[in-house]
């Protein structure tokens, strides 16, 4: 709060020192409280704004950190490995070489499987995780037992603890029977407790690649007696090596050790030390085949990254709404000073100063911000609780099983008021040094302001400034490939043209050739200038909408006389007075209309726009499915320590084919990574893959005159491989920057260390932002089995099925009777058309919520129309009663008051569509989006849009218009305030 306290020290001087200042500054808002409270409202949205974006990235950041104390506890680092003798071996090495500062180091085996329960209603949990671990050891782990989540003694025998979200899945209590289906066993065990999920209990350290798993809110774990999983392993012996496809005697991969080691000093305290641990741990274990993970600072800053990056989606994308209501604040105080005029050149007259009546309309403004301000921060609360309602939903879908808990830190809070007084504050100080520059004699007789025949010289000297700048920002954006700078140059060009030109051209036609070049150059530059917009993020969407919408509004505005004069031709001439009193207003006043117009424009702009993606995305389910199927039509996956046997699905009713691939989790090392490794997927296949699963390619290195042909030599050849355009891209949307043919990459196992260098020789078509995600099919990377044999041993097992169907088939029924057949398996059988359905359903679930979010500057556009009226209405009344006393009728006054709205309304709202819809259709033509799309117009959503901001911008000017109609001559003409 200190930054609002320095910048408002020279306000409460005067609030506390200047009398007249303060009675100037509060008599009017204490006199005219309606008008008052519409200002507050299009002040307070901008607040609200920018704190809701603050509320959904500390509630996205909040709930992933649970997982700290949830699914860690005391563990601060892992070490993990296959198979449980490594555990023992990891645990004499520590002892032999401490690392510094720990409180203790814990043994665990792990591995997924399924559990289930029998009975008249049956229920499974495919993807369990059963553990062993000493509870004693487990509790007294890290110094403070209560964060372990253990209780009890170890289970023995065929006793088991039960997590409590498994408890729930299954239903099942203390007493009750569940079956553990691994390595082709099955084992019945009684449940003797229900553990929380918390610390050790909810422990999910160790995933495919043994790195900690996280990201979800889940922990489905069942703790069996130690000595279970290997008995389990053992009796699978004779179901190691082999390629993939071979049936029952496919490999099963083993149980994995994790060594958790812990920093002491809570939950959180830990951490600062991770580093340091993490190297002394890795040299303390050197030679041995294991994986080192921070697991808890990894986790937090994963979820510090997540919730910046949707704090700043939200954020970009209300900024829209926060530069309607800034334009609001400015046409309210521009009314004022007009609504004053004669008032303050009174004022001026009997020797009130020019800063004195800045610092007046200052003072009134500070008051504005400051009270709208605290409003908007609580308003934004109750927005940011909206949004994670509807948000918990989505982030509860498609896989990702995200609890979202509603967090608001004070630091964002304090943050989102700041920035919204501060906007609030700079509009009302720069308009009030704008209106402060008014004649005294032409004030007091309230006469208009003359039309300036000349440019200023400072107005030259700045225009010159912003073409040097203008010109520099633009070559600084197309040598650097950044599409931000190369947007907004030519804007800040032509802004600085105008005033340098206009002493010698005329400034009509000048502002709208400058205005239609930088609106040209806003449609057309992501064709021109492809690569610099594909490596560029929602910023460049925000700067688009703000340029597009300014120079559309500016070339409108300068020749709305035209416009005007061609509506009254069509509306009925002299003889409709109604339509042309309506456009009177709206045509002379130029800088009122305008900025109506653009608070209209760049909302609708953006609804348009998202409107549209959200209807071709909708729309691209077969083309997709066809896309990531690359002709099979399931998916089927397994548990690694139990893989559905891909002889067995051959021999089903209506299989064709089956490609058995190896799914793990890899890390890769190169260009897109910075020379880090960072985890991804890879998979590895063989020739059975091509035609029936391996996707479309929509790039393929030279020499390969077919995608056959590039799969058949990726699949002989290890040092080669295909992966996706959003390769290592951690954040959603279009691909930025993706990989390029010839890039050598290193590929490494997580736990062995074991690594190879490959190079990328194809790029898949991806159907969905987010390369290698499982759960919408998508491969992610691609190399042959031998390279993942080689690196992965006894890991390389085949999890995941591709399967084709004889045409005909019922995919989806044929999925159910897979999952079900294989239920022992882990078996999660989808067909593709499915996966593509239920993954763009969630997208246009979430394109729904930004859409709703984005709809919240409507209410800006829609109150500020209403205040404009409202207070049209009071600045008029002695012209509406000499047009009644005249002979007008109350019909006609009110007539045209809705003429005036509608014109206004109905501009902005054409303009925004227009602007959308010719963008979008560039955008999609230029592939900007990573994709390939076809064009196509959703007219029923838009006339709903269309229709239904009228319809409402009418209703808020109804009001004012009837007031004016109901005016009577006698009392109007007699005003004097």
């Amino acid at each position: 709060m200190v930054p609002v306290v320095v910048v408002s020290l020279p306000f409460l001087y005067m609030l506390g020192r200047k009398r007249i200042l303060r009675r100037l500054a509060i008599r009017n808002a204490v006199r005219r409280p309606r008008e008052t409270a519409l200002v507050l409202l299009g002040a307070m949205l901008g607040t609200a704004i920018i704190t809701s974006s603050y509320v959904v990235g500390d509630t996205l950041r909040s709930s992933i950190r649970r997982g700290a104390y949830t699914q860690l506890g005391p563990v601060d680092e892992t070490v993990a490995g296959d198979g449980s003798a490594v555990g023992a071996q990891v645990m004499a090495a520590l002892a032999k070489r401490p690392p510094a500062g720990t409180a203790g180091a814990l043994s665990l085996l792990t591995v997924g499987a399924t559990v289930f329960r029998g009975g008249a209603s049956p229920k499974a949990e495919p993807h369990s995780r059963v553990l062993e671990v000493d509870f004693a050891r487990a509790r007294a782990f890290g110094g403070d037992p209560a964060a372990t989540g253990i209780s009890g003694a170890t289970p023995a025998g065929d006793e088991a603890a039960i997590g409590t979200d498994l408890a729930q899945t299954l239903s099942v209590k203390v007493g009750d029977t569940v079956t553990v289906s691994l390595y082709g066993q099955q084992r019945t065990l009684r449940v003797k407790q229900v553990l929380p999920r918390l610390g050790m209990a909810g422990f999910m350290g160790e995933g495919p690649g043994g790195a900690f798993v996280g990201g979800g809110s889940t922990s489905p774990n069942l703790f069996v007696a130690p000595g279970t999983i290997d008995r389990m392993y053992g009796a699978s012996a004779g179901r190691g090596g082999g390629p993939p496809g071979t049936g029952e005697a496919s490999a099963a991969a083993p149980p994995t050790s994790v060594v958790a080691v812990s920093n002491g000093a809570g939950v959180l305290g830990g951490v600062a030390a991770s580093d340091r641990i993490k190297s002394e741990l890795q040299a303390a274990v050197v030679g041995l085949p294991v994986s080192v993970e921070a697991a808890k600072k990894d986790l937090l800053k994963a979820a510090d990254v997540q919730g910046k990056s949707f704090t700043d989606l939200f954020r970009s994308f209300g900024m829209f709404s926060v530069l309607a209501g800034v334009l609001l604040l400015v046409n309210i105080f521009v009314m004022l000073a007009q609504e004053r005029k004669t008032e303050l050149g009174m004022l001026r007259a009997i020797g009130l100063r020019r800063n004195r009546l800045v610092g007046s309309f200052s003072l009134e403004g500070w008051l504005y911000a400051l009270a709208s301000s605290l409003v908007g921060a609580v308003v934004g609360l109750g927005i940011g609780r909206v949004i994670v309602i509807v948000a918990s939903s989505i982030f509860r879908s498609g896989g990702n099983n995200l609890e979202l808990h509603f967090a608001a830190t004070m630091a964002s809070l304090q943050t989102a008021f700041f920035l919204g007084f501060a906007i609030s504050l700079v509009t009302v100080v720069a308009t009030s040094l704008s209106i402060a520059r008014l004649n005294v004699i032409r004030a007091i007789r309230d006469l208009p302001e003359p039309p300036s025949a000349r440019t200023s010289r400072i107005s030259q000297a700045l225009g010159g400034v912003g073409v040097v700048a203008g010109l520099a920002i633009t070559v600084s954006g197309i040598a650097g490939g950044n599409g931000v700078p190369a947007l907004a140059g030519p804007a800040v060009l032509g802004l600085g043209v105008v005033p340098v030109l206009s002493r010698s051209l005329d400034r009509r036609a000048l502002v709208s050739v400058v205005s239609a070049l930088v609106l040209a150059w806003g449609v057309v530059c992501f064709s021109i200038l492809r690569g610099a917009f594909q490596k560029s993020g929602i910023a460049v969407f925000v700067i688009q909408g703000v340029v597009l919408t300014g120079s559309a509004v500016a070339l409108v505005s300068y020749n709305q006389s035209t416009i005007g004069n061609t509506l009254r031709r069509l509306g009925g001439g002299a003889r409709n007075l109604s339509l042309r009193l309506g456009l009177a207003y709206p045509l002379a006043r130029r800088l009122r209309t305008g900025l109506i117009l653009s608070m209209y424009a760049l909302v609708v702009f953006t609804l348009t726009f998202m409107i549209v993606l959200s209807h071709l995305f909708g729309g691209q389910v077969k083309d997709v499915t066809q896309r990531v199927s690359g002709g099979a039509a399931l998916r089927v996956v397994s548990n690694a320590s139990d893989p559905v046997p891909a002889d067995r699905v051959r021999t089903l009713a209506g299989v064709t084919h089956v490609a058995p691939v190896v799914d793990l989790g890899a890390e890769f090392s190169g260009r897109l990574s910075g020379g880090e490794f960072r985890a991804w997927t890879v998979s590895g296949f063989d020739e059975s893959l091509i035609g029936h699963g391996a996707p479309k390619l929509h790039t393929r290195a030279a020499g390969f005159a077919t995608d056959a042909d590039l799969y058949r030599a990726v699949a002989s050849d290890p040092s080669k491989m295909i992966t996706s355009e959003f390769f290592l891209q951690r954040q959603g949307g279009p691909a930025r920057g993706g990989p390029k043919i010839g890039d050598r990459v290193v590929v490494r196992s997580p736990l062995s260390g074991q690594a190879a260098p490959v190079t990328i020789v194809g790029i898949t078509e991806s159907g969905f932002g987010g390369g290698g995600d499982r759960r919408v099919g998508d491969p992610g990377t691609l190399v042959s089995h031998t390279l993942t044999s080689r690196l992965f041993g006894s890991r390389a097992v085949p999890n995941l099925l591709y399967v084709s169907t004889a045409s005909g088939t019922d995919n989806d029924k044929l999925a159910t009777t897979l999952s079900g057949s294989f239920l022992l398996n882990g078996a999660d059988a989808r067909s593709f058309h499915s996966i593509v359905t239920g993954g763009l359903a969630t997208q246009q679930r979430f394109f729904q919520l930004i859409k709703g979010y984005v709809a919240l500057g409507l209410i800006v556009g829609i109150a500020g129309l209403g205040v404009v009226m409202v207070r049209a209405v009071r600045e008029r009344r002695r012209e509406v009663g000499v047009l009644r006393s005249l002979g007008f009728s109350a019909i006609a006054i009110r007539r045209a008051f809705l003429a005036e709205s509608s014109f206004v309304a109905l501009e902005g709202i054409l303009l925004g569509t227009s602007l959308a819809l010719v963008t979008a259709w560039r955008l999609i033509g230029a592939g900007t989006l990573g994709t390939k799309l076809g064009f196509s117009v959703p007219w029923a959503q838009l006339l709903v849009l269309v229709a239904g901001t009228f319809a409402a911008s009418l209703v808020a000017t109804a009001v004012p218009a009837q007031q004016a109609s109901r005016i009577r001559p006698a009392v109007a003409l007699r005003i004097a305030d």
